[in-house]
Protein backbone atom coordinates (compact mmCIF):
# COMPACT_ATOMS: atom_id res chain seq x y z
CA UNK A 1 0.00 0.00 0.00
CA UNK A 2 3.07 2.06 0.98
CA UNK A 3 4.49 1.93 -2.47
CA UNK A 4 1.80 2.36 -4.19
CA UNK A 5 1.14 5.53 -2.50
CA UNK A 6 5.00 6.71 -3.39
CA UNK A 7 4.94 5.46 -6.82
CA UNK A 8 1.29 7.41 -7.21
CA UNK A 9 2.77 10.56 -5.94
CA UNK A 10 6.25 10.20 -7.86
CA UNK A 11 4.21 10.08 -11.05
CA UNK A 12 1.87 12.77 -10.30
CA UNK A 13 5.19 14.99 -9.43
CA UNK A 14 6.60 13.72 -13.03
CA UNK A 15 3.36 15.03 -14.52
CA UNK A 16 3.60 18.43 -12.63
CA UNK A 17 7.22 18.96 -13.70
CA UNK A 18 7.01 18.34 -16.99
CA UNK A 19 3.99 21.00 -17.42
CA UNK A 20 6.54 23.45 -16.30
CA UNK A 21 9.20 22.36 -19.38
CA UNK A 22 9.57 24.96 -21.93
CA UNK A 23 11.96 23.98 -25.18
CA UNK A 24 13.42 27.16 -26.76
CA UNK A 25 15.00 27.25 -29.85
CA UNK A 26 16.91 30.71 -30.28
CA UNK A 27 19.24 32.31 -32.56
CA UNK A 28 22.97 31.77 -31.76
CA UNK A 29 23.71 35.30 -31.01
CA UNK A 30 20.76 35.40 -28.56
CA UNK A 31 23.08 32.52 -26.56
CA UNK A 32 24.32 34.74 -23.69
CA UNK A 33 21.24 36.73 -23.35
CA UNK A 34 18.79 33.96 -23.17
CA UNK A 35 20.86 31.89 -20.67
CA UNK A 36 21.06 34.96 -18.40
CA UNK A 37 17.18 35.27 -18.05
CA UNK A 38 16.71 31.78 -17.95
CA UNK A 39 18.76 32.08 -14.41
CA UNK A 40 16.75 35.51 -13.48
CA UNK A 41 13.62 33.61 -14.36
CA UNK A 42 14.50 29.99 -12.62
CA UNK A 43 14.90 32.42 -9.67
CA UNK A 44 10.86 33.98 -9.33
CA UNK A 45 10.12 29.88 -10.78
CA UNK A 46 12.26 27.46 -9.65
CA UNK A 47 9.77 24.56 -10.84
CA UNK A 48 10.32 25.47 -14.42
CA UNK A 49 12.87 23.21 -16.26
CA UNK A 50 14.25 24.98 -19.70
CA UNK A 51 15.38 23.30 -22.47
CA UNK A 52 17.52 25.85 -24.57
CA UNK A 53 18.52 24.91 -28.47
CA UNK A 54 20.44 28.04 -30.49
CA UNK A 55 21.66 27.97 -34.10
CA UNK A 56 21.41 29.15 -37.07
CA UNK A 57 17.91 30.97 -37.64
CA UNK A 58 16.83 29.29 -40.65
CA UNK A 59 17.81 26.06 -39.48
CA UNK A 60 16.23 26.20 -36.51
CA UNK A 61 13.02 27.39 -38.60
CA UNK A 62 12.96 24.12 -40.70
CA UNK A 63 13.10 22.34 -37.34
CA UNK A 64 9.66 23.50 -36.36
CA UNK A 65 8.19 23.22 -39.60
CA UNK A 66 9.32 19.62 -39.54
CA UNK A 67 7.61 19.10 -36.34
CA UNK A 68 10.55 19.49 -33.68
CA UNK A 69 8.81 19.67 -29.98
CA UNK A 70 8.81 23.68 -29.54
CA UNK A 71 7.25 25.76 -26.98
CA UNK A 72 8.87 29.36 -27.97
CA UNK A 73 11.09 29.80 -30.94
CA UNK A 74 12.98 33.32 -31.23
CA UNK A 75 14.81 34.22 -34.69
CA UNK A 76 16.89 36.87 -35.72
CA UNK A 77 15.06 37.45 -38.78
CA UNK A 78 11.29 39.12 -38.52
CA UNK A 79 10.81 37.88 -42.19
CA UNK A 80 11.58 34.06 -40.59
CA UNK A 81 8.89 34.42 -38.03
CA UNK A 82 6.56 36.28 -40.12
CA UNK A 83 6.37 33.79 -42.53
CA UNK A 84 6.00 30.90 -39.93
CA UNK A 85 2.93 33.15 -38.90
CA UNK A 86 1.74 32.81 -42.40
CA UNK A 87 1.99 28.70 -42.38
CA UNK A 88 0.24 28.95 -39.07
CA UNK A 89 3.15 27.17 -37.26
CA UNK A 90 2.97 30.23 -34.45
CA UNK A 91 0.67 32.29 -32.51
CA UNK A 92 1.80 35.27 -33.91
CA UNK A 93 5.46 37.14 -33.71
CA UNK A 94 6.79 40.27 -31.35
CA UNK A 95 10.04 42.12 -31.80
CA UNK A 96 11.59 42.18 -28.80
CA UNK A 97 15.18 43.02 -29.86
CA UNK A 98 17.12 45.23 -32.04
CA UNK A 99 21.30 44.81 -33.37
CA UNK A 100 23.87 46.52 -35.02
CA UNK A 101 26.02 45.05 -37.56
CA UNK A 102 29.96 45.22 -37.34
CA UNK A 103 32.78 44.78 -38.86
CA UNK A 104 35.37 42.87 -36.84
CA UNK A 105 39.51 41.87 -36.92
CA UNK A 106 41.90 39.86 -35.32
CA UNK A 107 44.50 41.78 -34.24
CA UNK A 108 47.23 39.89 -35.00
CA UNK A 109 46.31 38.40 -38.65
CA UNK A 110 47.45 40.72 -41.44
CA UNK A 111 47.00 38.35 -44.81
CA UNK A 112 46.68 39.93 -48.62
CA UNK A 113 44.24 38.98 -49.47
CA UNK A 114 42.45 38.96 -46.33
CA UNK A 115 40.08 35.45 -45.53
CA UNK A 116 36.54 37.60 -44.61
CA UNK A 117 34.07 35.27 -42.32
CA UNK A 118 30.47 36.01 -42.87
CA UNK A 119 27.06 33.35 -41.97
CA UNK A 120 25.83 31.22 -44.96
CA UNK A 121 23.18 33.82 -46.39
CA UNK A 122 20.76 31.04 -47.20
CA UNK A 123 20.29 30.23 -43.46
CA UNK A 124 21.93 32.86 -41.51
CA UNK A 125 20.40 35.77 -41.36
CA UNK A 126 23.60 37.28 -39.89
CA UNK A 127 24.83 36.27 -43.45
CA UNK A 128 21.93 38.05 -45.03
CA UNK A 129 22.53 41.14 -43.35
CA UNK A 130 26.18 41.40 -44.11
CA UNK A 131 26.00 40.12 -47.83
CA UNK A 132 23.89 42.76 -48.23
CA UNK A 133 25.56 45.46 -46.66
CA UNK A 134 28.71 44.05 -48.57
CA UNK A 135 26.97 44.87 -51.86
CA UNK A 136 26.60 48.70 -50.45
CA UNK A 137 29.71 49.20 -48.40
CA UNK A 138 33.54 49.16 -50.07
CA UNK A 139 35.88 47.70 -48.06
CA UNK A 140 39.35 48.93 -48.09
CA UNK A 141 41.28 45.26 -48.41
CA UNK A 142 40.70 42.88 -50.88
CA UNK A 143 39.65 39.69 -49.62
CA UNK A 144 38.31 36.04 -49.97
CA UNK A 145 35.15 35.35 -48.86
CA UNK A 146 34.32 32.23 -46.24
CA UNK A 147 30.97 31.03 -45.40
CA UNK A 148 29.87 29.65 -42.08
CA UNK A 149 26.64 27.80 -39.94
CA UNK A 150 25.99 30.41 -37.96
CA UNK A 151 26.93 34.32 -36.63
CA UNK A 152 28.92 32.37 -33.70
CA UNK A 153 31.15 30.14 -35.85
CA UNK A 154 32.41 33.57 -37.47
CA UNK A 155 33.07 35.09 -34.39
CA UNK A 156 34.97 32.02 -32.77
CA UNK A 157 36.89 31.76 -36.68
CA UNK A 158 38.36 35.48 -36.16
CA UNK A 159 38.99 35.25 -32.85
CA UNK A 160 40.72 32.01 -33.10
CA UNK A 161 42.79 33.96 -36.16
CA UNK A 162 41.69 30.94 -38.63
CA UNK A 163 40.00 34.18 -40.51
CA UNK A 164 41.19 37.75 -40.27
CA UNK A 165 38.15 39.85 -40.34
CA UNK A 166 34.20 38.39 -39.75
CA UNK A 167 30.92 40.17 -40.26
CA UNK A 168 29.10 39.57 -36.28
CA UNK A 169 25.57 41.58 -34.55
CA UNK A 170 27.67 43.90 -32.06
CA UNK A 171 26.72 41.91 -28.84
CA UNK A 172 28.64 39.08 -30.45
CA UNK A 173 31.71 41.14 -29.49
CA UNK A 174 31.56 40.50 -25.94
CA UNK A 175 32.29 37.20 -26.21
CA UNK A 176 36.06 38.06 -28.19
CA UNK A 177 39.51 37.69 -26.72
CA UNK A 178 41.54 38.66 -29.34
CA UNK A 179 39.40 40.55 -31.90
CA UNK A 180 38.26 44.34 -31.99
CA UNK A 181 35.52 46.28 -34.25
CA UNK A 182 36.69 48.44 -36.73
CA UNK A 183 33.19 49.41 -38.50
CA UNK A 184 29.75 49.44 -37.60
CA UNK A 185 27.72 49.11 -41.02
CA UNK A 186 25.62 51.58 -41.39
CA UNK A 187 21.24 50.82 -40.37
CA UNK A 188 21.24 51.73 -44.13
CA UNK A 189 23.39 49.38 -46.01
CA UNK A 190 21.16 46.24 -44.59
CA UNK A 191 17.93 45.47 -43.77
CA UNK A 192 16.20 45.90 -40.43
CA UNK A 193 17.92 43.20 -37.64
CA UNK A 194 15.09 42.50 -35.72
CA UNK A 195 14.61 39.65 -33.29
CA UNK A 196 11.07 38.22 -33.38
CA UNK A 197 9.74 36.25 -30.60
CA UNK A 198 6.41 33.71 -30.59
CA UNK A 199 4.64 30.34 -29.48
CA UNK A 200 4.95 27.44 -31.57
CA UNK A 201 0.90 26.14 -32.40
CA UNK A 202 2.60 22.77 -31.27
CA UNK A 203 3.30 24.01 -27.92
CA UNK A 204 2.05 22.00 -24.80
CA UNK A 205 2.81 24.49 -22.24
CA UNK A 206 1.28 27.68 -23.60
CA UNK A 207 0.37 29.26 -20.33
CA UNK A 208 4.15 28.83 -19.17
CA UNK A 209 5.87 29.70 -22.49
CA UNK A 210 3.26 33.06 -22.36
CA UNK A 211 4.55 34.06 -18.47
CA UNK A 212 7.79 33.73 -19.82
CA UNK A 213 7.91 36.08 -23.48
CA UNK A 214 6.04 38.25 -20.67
CA UNK A 215 9.50 38.24 -18.44
CA UNK A 216 11.39 39.25 -21.26
CA UNK A 217 9.66 41.93 -22.93
CA UNK A 218 11.70 45.12 -21.74
CA UNK A 219 14.80 43.17 -21.39
CA UNK A 220 18.12 44.51 -22.71
CA UNK A 221 21.37 42.91 -23.85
Amino acid sequence: MFKFFFFTLFFIFQIVSFSKEITISAAASLKEFMETNIEAYKKIDPSVKFILNTGSSGTLKKQLENGAPVDIIFLANRNLMKNLKDKNEIFDEEVLLKNDLVLIKNRFNAKTPALLAIGDPSYVPAGKYASEALKNIFLPFKYDLILCKDVRAVANYVDLGEVDYGIVYKTDVKILKNSEIIEVFPATSHSPIEYSIGISKNSKNIDEAKKFIDFLRGKKW
